[in-house]
């Protein structure tokens, strides 16, 4: 059996406050990005959006085969998304190509947004969540410690 990739982009990233959920289920990781897709800032969290001719960048991370199940309940339910009712959650959870640094692609999961959630004027610049939160960091973490979800936090 082989790892699972996840293509992930925000509070999932290493030294981001939620890769304590998943870091000991990882086999590997690699530096990669997303194709017509871009990525806004909802406050503590970001949201991927499609939208052409732009890119997302992000790690590629591996889970060992026996985590597999466990990690994308865990992660599902982080995202709020519920499989039986795709289409239904802010965010949905869906197979995209990931270009990697080496020019190769991998199909690997991705949490997806809807775009009636976002606000185009917080467009994250150049697609690089790590690199636009490191002034607020420590917001983000304490802000993550009483959060298990961003279940509902998009309802308008």
């Amino acid at each position: 059996m082989k790892d699972v990739p996840f293509f992930v982009y925000g509070t999932l990233l290493p030294e981001q406050p939620n890769f304590r959920l998943w870091k000991d289920s990882i086999s590997r990781m690699e530096y990669g990005r997303i194709k017509d897709c871009q990525l806004f800032d909802m406050g503590a969290y970001p949201m991927l959006v499609e939208e052409k001719e732009k890119y997302v960048h992000g790690m590629l991370v591996f889970v060992d085969p026996e985590h597999k199940d466990e990690m994308i309940t865990r992660i599902d339910e982080l995202e709020g998304y519920n499989p039986e009712k795709h289409g239904e959650s802010a965010y949905n959870r869906e197979m995209r190509e990931v270009e990697l640094e080496n020019e190769k692609t991998v199909t690997a999961w991705v949490y997806l947004g809807h775009k009636k959630y976002i606000d185009k004027g917080k467009a994250v610049p150049g697609g690089k969540w790590a690199k636009h939160v490191a002034r607020k960091k420590k917001e983000h973490q304490d802000w993550w410690e009483d959060t298990d979800t961003v279940a509902g936090l998009h309802e308008k």
